[in-house]
């Protein structure tokens, strides 16, 4: 049977899919899109399972409802002048807080500061939470550290010139606890915080060399303090220092594609 070019194939009624799902997040049922797209239910289960294992949507409710998932949305952000990071950073934070069950996030290098990029919190009672786009100061955040610690004397100079943050008892500004504090990142490989940001939480952060040897972004993970900072530490950073290498390989090459711009 010979197709005609002009037809628009399978591809179309997925796209016709997803926009109902946007249309509906949360709502929309099987039942639903076999009567609004008028398709019959064995086609339309078949259409929903198939985006769902792409990632291009969600099923909650044990299949009940479906919405837009995490992979269209890295798509969307995509488009937006460091989108890229959500692209190819997205999958290994998210992979990381399904594993460990806390908040991890990547923070990145931006001029003398350091930003959140990405960050995905578990589903859970008690947890941490970054939003991505707020500044983590280098003289207490486990990720301004473990990325500032690695950085040239000019650079860190400019960072440490302004007036730094002080916002809990354990946070520190003196310029020679912060150079001692940034020699233990360089000679243990992580960085802690501990109650320097928030008195009840912690974090672990581990730099992420790129193939050229910079370090301009970093990987962390934050929760309570008694959790982040117990006999599983061990195993936090063994997983911290894993996606770090993942996200090495990944960001190097997007490092490449996106100077080409």
């Amino acid at each position: 049977m010979q197709m005609d070019d002009n037809s628009p194939g399978p591809l179309a009624r997925y796209i016709d899919v997803l926009e109902v799902i946007a249309a509906f997040p949360g709502t929309i049922t099987l039942a639903d899109v076999s009567s609004i797209l008028e398709l019959p239910k064995t086609t339309a289960h078949r259409l929903l399972k198939g985006l769902v294992r792409s990632g291009l949507a969600v099923e909650a409710e044990a299949g009940r409802t479906y919405s837009v998932g995490d992979r269209l949305m890295r798509l969307l952000h995509a488009s937006a002048d460091d989108g890229w990071y959500a692209s190819l950073a997205g999958p290994h934070i998210h992979a990381l807080t399904e594993a460990t069950t806390e908040t991890c996030y990547l923070a990145r290098l931006v001029g003398s500061r350091v930003l959140v990029a990405v960050s995905y919190s578990p589903d859970v009672r008690w947890r941490g939470y970054v939003q991505p786009g707020i500044e983590m100061p280098v003289n207490a955040a486990a990720t301004g550290k473990a990325i500032m610690a690695f950085q040239s004397k000019e650079l860190i100079a400019e960072a440490l010139s302004n007036e730094l943050p002080k916002p809990t008892v354990n946070s520190h500004t003196s310029r020679k606890w912060i150079d001692q504090e940034f020699s233990k990142v360089r000679r243990l490989g992580y960085a802690t915080c501990i109650g320097e940001i928030d008195e009840g939480l912690a974090a672990l952060a581990v730099p992420v060399t790129l193939s050229d040897g910079t370090v301009l972004q970093s990987v962390g993970m934050t929760g309570p303090l008694e959790r982040i900072m117990n006999k599983q530490m061990e195993d936090r950073l063994a997983a911290l220092r894993k996606t770090a290498a993942a996200l090495s390989k990944a960001l190097s090459r997007g490092m490449v594609v996106n100077g080409r711009r």
